[in-house]
Formats: C-alpha cells, sequence, structure tokens
C-alpha cells in the first residue's frame, strides 16, 4: 500500500478491478491488524540528512511489510535501510554480496559521523 491508503480501500480497489473483468472475488485480510504503509515526514532533519547521505532526493517505496509502518503509525517515525535484495531475505540461504555491505556500512558511518 501506498502511504494514505488502508487496507480497506486497497480491498476494494482490488474487487472493482476483477469485478469489472467479470470476476466474483473474495478477498479477506490474512493478518489480524492492518498492515499500514510506513508515513514518516521526509521533512525530518534526520530523515533529510539520511537521504542526502543517501543520494536520494526524495524516498521511495517498498513493496514489502516491515513493522516500522506500525510504529510510524504509534508515533515513532522511521526509515527503512538495508543492503541486499529483499527476494533473497528470510530465505533458509538469505545473503547479500560483501560489496553491498561495504557500501552500506560506509552510508551508516557516514551518517553517524554527521550527527551532532
Amino acid at each position: 500500500m501506498l502511504p494514505g491508503e488502508s487496507d480497506q480501500t486497497t480491498i476494494r480497489a482490488l474487487q472493482s478491478f476483477l469485478k469489472q473483468r467479470g470476476l466474483k472475488p473474495e478477498i479477506r485480510p490474512t493478518q489480524p491488524v492492518e498492515c499500514r504503509a510506513l508515513e514518516t515526514s521526509s521533512s525530518l532533519p534526520l530523515v533529510r540528512n539520511f537521504l542526502g547521505i543517501a543520494g536520494q532526493k526524495q524516498p521511495s517505496g517498498v513493496d514489502y511489510f516491515s513493522d516500522a509502518g506500525v510504529l510510524a503509525a504509534g508515533g515513532i517515525p522511521g526509515v527503512l535501510f538495508g543492503p541486499g535484495d529483499i527476494a533473497h531475505a528470510h530465505t533458509p540461504d538469505e545473503w547479500i554480496s560483501l560489496p553491498q555491505l561495504e557500501a552500506a556500512r560506509v552510508l551508516l558511518v557516514h551518517f553517524l559521523k554527521s550527527l551532532p
């Protein structure tokens, strides 16, 4: 989901899309609580600083769930960052390449050294 969307608006949009194609979907949530999108303001100083160090002008989205969305909804802002490919995450043979790990280390050290 994108910021501003909810489980219900997403389900309604998907049902409408499928019904327009002659299908009669029955969609039910599979999780006990709503999976909120991560909504952290990119105007927060630490977020702006991190984006700058990461070489991004604005945040970008991801197509997987993170607890960060739940925490942000509770008033704890956050960003998602990490090396590797999400396709390899949480698998029996999860891995990242050493160059990706080193690039992440360099970026995090640079960010931490920039803090007051």
